[in-house]
């Protein structure tokens, strides 16, 4: 809820400015002002982006592979941004916030399906203001936001579809530190949506929905840190139940440069669908049930820390396991795709990560690795279900990996990152599925100091360099080997 980005007090007048060129079309540029002093902090931000993405991509027939450029895929986005924080004396401070997002970008058709000029029409509005008010062992806070969500969509076969939500929320919070080792924080929170949308049919539609929570945090060593979150929502026809997590952080050895930590929660979950999962038209169920679930989660932590050789290196395994009642899924039909409540479903998998930093003098290197496994599957239906259980849920890759090395010396920089996706099946019967890609992609740049405070930073963009044609999406075409080259002005 919140749009304001951390306050940096105290800094004066800055500003970022940047320009953008690149492949297919690609214009873009951002413009950042703030100031702050001990009392008032302003921000104020522009960005507008343009693209044609007309890329070449290949598509397969039976007569081979055939190369085609991309139809329907431009895009122009604006946004504007507006933060502004006041401290009002020794312990209280009033936000507030606006952003504001126009964007028309053009539908890209599937690969071999017939293009009908499809666009939409996308704007944003959010608003927010906020008071926190920090004392030695209470802190309050209140926040309200206004947000409206715009989308005119419009193609050659269906015309012209309109829809506008509108949400109201409030936020009050308030945190008792009643021991040095031990807090207790408890909010509530309400909401109002009212959509009007062509989808949902002539009829508007609201709901209202509250939830409250209570969170406490007690650390009975120094190395030992518990908590407790219970949440409770109400809904319209609804009896949500009360949906606790328990959690717990131990720092099992902390010995010279070594430390090892150990990490374990437990929690129990519900979700109500969502409006458009129940009266979208055609597709919508307004008979979907919640899903509700248990979810649990355990993992380890090392870390080995030598000052003297400047690095530090960070290994984390998790392991979790969630099974989900009602689980819903959206699936493709005759002619539309519509969500159902599946019976069971299983989600488990481990997390694999490991991050280095290293700076022997001017050269600084950050680099990380992770692997996520992740398996969810369909373990209970019902006798006239078409789709089996015991296999992979559509669109969810078993295998996930991404190495990436972030390096620095004396104004230079260089990042690359390499993403592995694994297959992904496209139907509930787990026959059709989508390959397996590698994508690789890197930025190179170079920071001149022009001035005692003006900065120039140049880039050079590269995505995609292996030149790999792959899809995300089930028939979306996505661009080749592509680029782009920005500058970045620094003034402060």
């Amino acid at each position: 809820m919140l749009l304001s980005s951390p306050v940096r007090w105290g800094v004066g007048w800055r500003a970022v400015g940047q320009v953008e060129a690149g492949s297919f079309g690609l214009r873009a540029g951002t413009l950042e002002v703030g100031f702050s002093n001990e009392k008032l902090a302003v921000r104020t931000s522009l960005l507008y982006r343009q693209a044609d993405n007309n890329f070449p991509y290949f598509e397969q027939v039976a007569t081979g592979r055939v190369r085609r450029e991309q139809e329907n895929a431009a895009l122009q986005q604006a946004s504007f941004t507006q933060d502004l924080t006041l401290r009002l004396g020794q312990h209280g401070e009033l936000t507030a916030a606006a952003w504001l997002t126009d964007a028309d970008r053009q539908i890209q058709p599937g690969i071999g399906t017939n293009n009908t000029n499809a666009q939409e029409r996308d704007q944003s509005r959010r608003l927010m203001a906020g008071y926190r008010h920090v004392s030695t062992r209470h802190e309050w806070a209140g926040r309200v936001a206004w947000f409206e969500d715009v989308i005119n969509y419009r193609d050659d076969v269906s015309g012209l579809s309109e829809s506008t939500v509108r949400t109201t929320q409030a936020q009050a919070e308030h945190t008792w530190t009643f021991a040095p080792n031990a807090s207790l924080r408890v909010g509530a929170e309400a909401q109002h949506f009212a959509a009007q949308v062509d989808g949902y049919g002539t009829q508007p539609r609201t709901e209202n929905r509250f939830s409250g929570f209570a969170l406490l945090r007690y650390d009975p060593r120094s190395r030992l840190r518990l908590s407790l979150n219970v949440r409770q929502a109400v809904l319209p026809g609804q009896q949500p139940p009360l949906t606790p997590t328990a959690g717990a952080e131990w720092e099992v050895v902390q010995l010279g440069a070594q430390a090892l930590s150990l990490k374990a929660s437990a929690s129990r979950s519900y979700r109500a669908p969502t409006l458009n999962e129940r009266y979208w038209r055609p597709g919508g169920n307004p008979n979907l049930l919640p899903e509700q679930g248990f979810g649990y989660e355990g993992g380890v932590v090392h870390t080995l820390s030598k000052p003297a050789a400047h690095l530090r290196l960070q290994t984390e395994l998790t392991a979790y396991h969630q099974l989900v009642d009602n689980w819903v899924q959206w699936t493709p039909g005759a002619s539309y795709w519509s969500p159902r409540n599946l019976r069971q479903v299983r989600a488990q998998g481990l997390e694999a990560s490991s991050q280095l930093s290293w700076q022997p003098g001017a050269y600084q290197l950050a680099a990380r690795a992770s692997y996520a496994f992740t398996h969810s599957q369909k373990t209970q239906g019902a006798a006239s279900d078409s789709d089996p259980v015991g296999r992979q849920l559509p669109f969810v890759p078993l295998h996930t990996a991404a190495l990436s090395a972030d390096q620095q010396w004396r104004g230079w920089q260089l990042t690359t990152t390499l993403t592995f996706t694994g297959y992904r099946y496209t139907d509930a019967s787990a026959t059709s599925f989508l390959p397996s890609y590698l994508l690789l992609n890197a930025t190179a740049g170079r920071t001149l100091a022009v001035g005692p405070s003006w900065k120039l930073l140049v880039l050079a963009q590269g995505y995609n360099l292996t030149n790999r044609s792959y899809q995300s999406y089930q028939n979306r075409a996505m661009p080749l080997r592509h680029g782009a080259l920005s500058l970045r002005v620094l003034w402060h």
